[in-house]
């Protein structure tokens, strides 16, 4: 029995993986890369891998799991949707997509940058930030979000 809910595990995290690197594959311009998850995913490695390998089914969920939270980092601006980053990530249509808000960050000793603020449904706000111009991050925008979306430029 305990065999059989390690392999249901194993199909959701390795359905997850297939999940995330269709998304993730559809990015066009990515957000900086959230460390938290590769912090998390060491921890989770010391935690999980402190207990010996009982079976093949542990080791798959082990290995999927620390490859899901790794992944999990990862999000920007997909060509369908807007691919979240962070360990509760998701995928959000362009079109529920409320207001969004740019404001770009320079500083002398790094490129720069943009954080980008996206409010869905006046509840829930996305917050990003991109290592382009911000022209460039407008002209991906312009491409992509409905023409109805209010895209607010503000200043630091």
């Amino acid at each position: 029995m305990p065999s059989l809910i390690l392999i249901i595990v194993d199909i959701f995290f390795l359905g997850s993986l297939v999940f995330n690197l269709y998304w993730q594959a559809q990015i066009v311009i990515k957000a900086k890369y959230k460390v938290f998850s590769a912090i998390l995913t060491v921890i989770f490695a010391f935690w999980l891998l402190s207990v010996p390998s009982p079976s093949w089914a542990y080791i798959i969920m082990v290995s999927a799991f620390l490859t899901v939270t790794l992944m999990q980092g990862t999000g920007g601006l997909g060509k369908k949707k807007l691919v979240t980053s962070g360990f509760f990530s998701n995928v959000i249509a362009y079109d529920k997509i409320t207001h969004v808000t740019l404001i770009p960050v320079e500083l002398p000793s790094v490129k720069s940058q943009v954080v980008a603020v996206f409010t869905v449904n006046n509840r829930q706000s996305i917050q990003m930030t991109f290592k382009c111009s911000l022209a460039d991050l407008q002209e991906q925008l312009s491409q992509v979000i409905p023409q109805s979306i209010e895209i607010e430029v503000t200043q630091l």
